[in-house]
């Protein structure tokens, strides 16, 4: 009970309605003019319905004279008829690299495709590492060349800019995609190419979880794992294992596993 009644405070009905004088419509659709309240009252109890303000801001208010529950039910019919039309966007995510090869670029910009015509946004991060950050030429032309390749699906919402040393760019699709992404035809099609790329190799699913891992590798500072440092007992411990031999070697392990991954990237080594 008191959710229904907090439902209904932005609509006063029968002896709620305080002003003077109302302009009355009929459950029809029917414009009686304007009334006294009093009258009006007394016309819809002998309806056995009820007197709803629908309009308070009108001069005078606007009443309707109807059954409330189906003025409630006829509302709430309409808010979710609106829901179900709405379309909840998300941001995908699609990394790249200075030195992605053609054909795992093909791979990526099918996969922006899809994101878009399921009505998504595509967040494109191109990261750059070393001395790769010295020729952002290459960056801009790669993330040109992607944007060009979904040029007829999507506009661009942020354009190519350097956020450290990642070069980010954020498409949106168009008000066409968009509204052909709540057909079943583009569904059924979305999933066969997604299908036949999984069949050729590539994952959506497993990519996102790379991307995710990759970032937390980039990202994450040396010094947090300095718990694993106060392990060895003191005695084991030398001059020479200063904190910044140990940061060092950190460092280097986690360039040396960056390599790796890359090299596995470009190689296609399992």
């Amino acid at each position: 009970m008191s959710i229904q009644k907090s439902q209904q405070p932005q609509f006063r009905i029968n002896n709620q309605i305080r002003v003077p004088e109302v302009r009355v419509i009929m459950a029809d659709g029917t414009n009686r003019g304007v009334m006294s309240t009093r009258d009006a009252l007394e016309l819809a109890r002998s309806l056995h319905l009820d007197l709803i303000e629908v309009a308070p801001t009108a001069d005078p208010p606007v009443c309707r004279i109807m059954d409330y529950g189906r003025f409630q039910y006829e509302r709430e019919k309409k808010e979710r008829a609106a829901r179900k039309s709405q379309k909840l966007i998300e941001v995908k995510g699609v990394q790249l690299r200075p030195k992605t090869t053609d054909h795992d670029l093909s791979f990526k910009i099918r996969a922006a495709r899809r994101f878009l015509m399921e009505g998504n946004k595509v967040k494109l991060t191109l990261r750059m590492r070393g001395r790769e950050a010295a020729n952002l030429h290459v960056a801009y032309q790669m993330l040109d060349k992607f944007i060009a390749s979904v040029s007829d699906l999507a506009v661009v919402e942020v354009k190519p800019n350097l956020e450290g040393r990642a070069m980010i760019a954020v498409l949106a699709p168009t008000p066409a995609t968009l509204a052909a992404s709540r057909l079943k035809s583009t569904r059924q099609q979305v999933e066969a190419e997604r299908a036949a790329d999984k069949a050729a190799g590539y994952d959506e699913e497993q990519e996102e979880r790379e991307n995710a891992d990759d970032d937390e590798d980039v990202e994450q500072p040396a010094a947090q794992p300095a718990a694993t440092v106060e392990q060895p007992p003191a005695a084991e411990q030398t001059k020479t294992s200063t904190k910044e031999e140990i940061a060092a070697a950190r460092k280097e392990a986690k360039r040396k596993k960056v390599a790796q991954k890359r090299a596995e990237e470009q190689f296609g080594l399992p």
